[in-house]
């Protein structure tokens, strides 16, 4: 076993030195058995891959991928109501201590995502010192390198503090609208809503082109999101406002007490590397995308001519 385990630790050491699209594609064979097709993309995996490596304007990708940054952004777009209220926002972590209160606060980085820290009540003396230092550890972070994701190298970190919504009880329901452009004023879209992210193995539910009947479920536990259907349906609206410029964007929300809040845009959805896309919906949201494919030609040759070695394969 030790054998073993020495041979994988070298084989993911030799990984990490590839470059990063060789990774993608020795990553993306792990988990779906399969090469996946930048050349051509057809499904969306695919073609998030194709956005990393190929063809995406990373530099605007990166501005709309500050959680700071987009705030100014969605102001102006559709306006601030829909902003969650920024308490504080700092590149020094110890300024932290001038808050007046910690309770029912979020902290977190505006350069990346899995960095956060939850709090609903005041936390002692100990705590706060702990939560500093986590905070000074996210800013050396280089998200980017995370999942092979390069705008988010372009973001300059710092740490925010963010007013918590929710009953305190259960993490709030993600609402994401997953939108497509179809370049004539229209869209199509599949709203991916996750919860139960307390729980071991979190929820999802996936409604295609409509908001009433969910396409596929993944450890459903009865989520009825009938209440919220005024709410999502504005939430809608509004991301057909802010995807207007884009092939694809997925909009994130929150919606608490019929207030309906902006969570973040995402333009590299899981990397790449999205599981759970059943029922032939990631073949369905690649059909749905129609991706701009400029600057295709002789950039992607020597990413489609990888070939895995047998020793990485049974690896």
């Amino acid at each position: 076993m030790s054998f073993k385990d020495e041979l994988r630790r070298s084989v993911l050491y030799f990984i990490k030195k590839m470059p990063w699209s060789y990774q993608d594609r020795l990553y993306y064979f792990h988990k779906f058995r399969k090469l996946p097709n930048i050349r051509q993309p057809k499904v969306f995996n695919e073609k998030v891959l194709y956005r990393k490596f190929v063809h995406g304007d990373h530099q605007c990708y990166s501005r709309l991928s500050d959680k700071y940054l987009v705030r100014e952004y969605i102001a102006e777009a559709i306006g601030d109501e829909y902003l969650i209220p920024l308490l504080h926002e700092t590149s020094d972590p110890t300024t932290l201590l001038t808050l007046a209160s910690w309770d029912k606060t979020v902290i977190k980085p505006n350069h990346g995502s899995n960095m956060v820290e939850i709090l609903l009540q005041e936390p002692d003396s100990l705590k706060k010192q702990q939560i500093i230092q986590s905070c000074h550890e996210w800013l050396k972070t280089d998200f980017s390198g995370e999942a092979r994701e390069i705008h988010y190298r372009y973001i300059k970190p710092r740490i925010l503090v963010e007013q918590y919504i929710g009953d305190g009880k259960s993490a709030p329901i993600d609402y994401k609208f997953h939108m497509f452009n179809k370049r004539d004023g229209s869209f199509e879209y599949v709203l991916q809503v996750i919860y139960n992210r307390s729980n071991p193995a979190m929820s999802m539910n996936f409604y295609v082109n409509n908001l009433q009947d969910a396409y596929h479920k993944i450890r459903d536990t009865g989520l009825d999101i009938t209440p919220q259907l005024n709410s999502l349906n504005h939430a809608l609206d509004l991301s057909k406002k802010l995807a207007t410029e884009f092939d694809y964007v997925r909009v994130d929300w929150y919606v608490q007490e019929d207030r309906i809040y902006f969570g973040e845009l995402t333009f590299t959805p899981g990397a790449g590397l999205v599981t759970g896309l059943d029922r032939g919906l990631n073949q369905m949201m690649g059909d749905m995308w129609i991706q701009d494919r400029a600057g295709l030609v002789g950039k992607i040759d020597a990413v489609n001519e990888v070939k895995i070695p047998a020793m990485l394969k049974k690896i």
